[in-house]
């Protein structure tokens, strides 16, 4: 168990500073980049909140849907897989297998799904949720 404050939590505090104490004392052209800096750290709070877990989930969806085997290659880090099994996805979208009938409409549900956890977590509230948003 790691000792509080927890990662989450320093960003958190840090975030907080830089918005209520420093951004105010900047000069104007200083504060864009103090927004983006602190939207940045709360983009990150958000990831380490839902952990790997949204991407575990987008990689069982895209072996169920282009029925890949779940191990990979032996050895192969998970954000590889996801990125070569994205991929694949495309490829098979670009060439029109994506159209119709039921593959359609799991690939449709799919991209939603990741659409939304990403959005989720760069931008909670253009979905009118919480903080936090899980796959």
């Amino acid at each position: 168990m790691r000792d509080e404050p927890t990662g989450e939590q320093l960003l958190d505090s840090a975030r907080d500073v830089l918005r209520e104490q420093l951004m105010p004392a900047l000069p104007a052209g200083s504060r864009h980049a103090a927004l983006m800096i602190a939207n940045a750290m709360s983009i990150a709070m958000r990831q380490l909140q839902n952990g790997d877990e949204p991407e575990r989930a987008e990689l069982r969806a895209l072996e169920k849907i282009l029925r890949a085997g779940g191990a990979g290659e032996a050895g192969t880090p998970m954000r590889a897989r996801l990125k070569e099994l994205n991929r694949r996805l495309s490829h098979r979208i670009r060439e029109g297998q994506a159209d119709a009938g039921e593959v359609r409409d799991a690939v449709r549900a799919h991209l939603v799904r990741v659409a939304r956890t990403k959005v989720g977590e760069s931008n909670p509230k253009y979905l009118g949720t919480g903080a936090r948003t899980a796959a």
